[in-house]
């Protein structure tokens, strides 16, 4: 309340009777003209704090705008990598057709897509332009289990040492692993999508006939997964096939499952698959160690993906 307002109340008192004079004098007399007075209690009408639904939700904004911005960096990072090893066409190129097909399902926009496509053309020239390199960790963890960490770097002296850190904080250590795992393409399925006058149900698929499909594609072998927590709607009831093939074959097979037997690729990519033989079953004590082990290295800007052999 300005003193301007307060005067005219006093004004205004002169008709309520001399409480109400002598109560606005003295507070007139407390803030000097030209000031405004401090709230302290009163029973009278105030101001609202101007609080709103931005100022409620901008601080949940601001986070998911940091982990959508890591998630296109780090898209945009695998975008240039595969382009650096075979070319800027897709069609030559499996590695960067995967590595389109996952910005694609990540909801990366199309400008940032394109972006890193005309980056990678520039890639390892002499014309200052920064060169990214592939590097793989390979790490023990909890319970003796294995991990195997990808990263794509300008600075591998930087990504090492942030890896190292957040081994060490879970009493994790660098240390040999890859054997534990295989180098195979992978496709995961959760439903069907049947043209239309064709019979069948969307959404379900029969393991035998998904399984001869596969193997007709060039599949090396199929596994029926668990639902998948983490989807939405009907996705989250549908259990996962993952499909394993050569690694050179992955876009072959996944547009041949596509386009000639109708089924709606989730995921796909060349990733280390731990051997039958090697899984490891981890307590819970080490499971919860493992999950904050995977998730502090997923925050860092330079890991692409993490893989174990931890059940």
């Amino acid at each position: 309340m300005s003193w301007s307002i307060l005067r005219h109340f006093r004004l205004q008192a002169y008709d309520a009777g001399p409480s109400h004079i002598l109560r606005c004098s003295r507070l007139l007399e407390h803030y000097p003209q030209g000031t405004s007075p401090r709230r302290l209690f009163s029973n009278s009408l105030r101001a609202e704090s101007g609080h709103n639904k931005w100022s409620t939700i901008k601080h949940t904004k601001f986070a998911n705008d940091a982990v959508k911005n890591m998630m296109a960096m780090k898209h945009s990072r695998a975008i240039v990598a595969a382009a650096k090893i075979g070319g800027t066409d897709p069609d030559s190129n499996a590695r960067l057709y995967n590595a389109l097909e996952a910005a694609k399902r990540a909801s990366v926009t199309k400008k940032t897509i394109e972006s890193a496509l005309r980056r990678a053309a520039g890639i390892g020239s002499s014309d200052g332009k920064v060169v990214l390199e592939n590097v793989t960790y390979e790490a023990i963890g909890p319970g003796a289990s294995a991990i195997v960490i990808e990263a794509l770097t300008d600075n591998k002296a930087r990504t090492v040492t942030s890896v190292r850190t957040c081994l060490t904080k879970q009493a994790c250590q660098l240390g040999p692993a890859l054997f534990f795992f295989d180098r195979k393409g992978v496709i995961r399925i959760i439903k069907r999508t049947v043209p239309e006058g064709s019979e069948g149900t969307p959404s379900v698929i029969d393991f035998d006939e998904i399984f001869e499909h596969a193997i007709e594609a060039g599949a090396e072998d199929i596994e029926k997964l668990e639902p998948d927590e983490e989807a939405e709607g009907l996705e989250a009831e549908l259990p996962v096939y993952q499909i394993l093939v050569d690694p050179v074959d992955t876009a072959k097979v996944a547009q041949e499952m596509k386009d000639s037997y109708g089924y709606d690729i989730k995921e796909m990519g060349i990733e280390y698959v731990p051997k039958n033989e090697s899984t490891v079953e981890l307590t819970d004590s080490q499971g919860e160690t493992m999950r904050k082990v995977v998730e502090s290295l997923n925050e860092i800007d330079d890991v692409q993906d993490v893989y174990t052999n931890a059940k």
